[in-house]
């Protein structure tokens, strides 16, 4: 999927600091909000240039055991990985090398209310 140039993303947080590492983003801010524990800052960020976004659906991305992140974990290691189910960082990051060789900006993971 592609984003277009001037897309706002959303990142609310406990703390005003800009993330410099492996971070989620939101289309919508109140989806946001839950994510905050004490504080809230609201981080509004604009694209400038179109993304390149791979896009898993919420049976695909669901953060659950029991076959849920099969899609990722072929395409991150070419076969399923049962153990990592709840590594969510080391996932992320390897996710993100995996799109790096192949000109993705990022993931999308719609969300599903299990």
């Amino acid at each position: 999927m592609t984003v277009p140039s001037g897309t706002i993303l959303y990142h609310a947080r406990s703390d005003d600091s800009i993330p410099t590492q492996f971070e989620w983003l939101a289309f919508d801010s109140e989806f946001s909000y839950p994510f905050c524990m004490t504080e809230c800052y609201m981080l509004s960020l604009i694209t400038t240039r179109p993304l390149r976004l791979v896009y898993f659906d919420g049976s695909s991305a669901g953060i659950v055991q029991g076959g849920p992140l099969d899609v990722q974990d072929l395409l991150i290691w070419n076969h399923t990985r049962p153990d990592k189910w709840s590594d969510f960082n080391g996932r992320g990051k390897l996710l993100c090398e995996w799109g790096k060789h192949r000109e993705i900006d990022g993931f999308v993971r719609m969300q599903e209310n299990l």
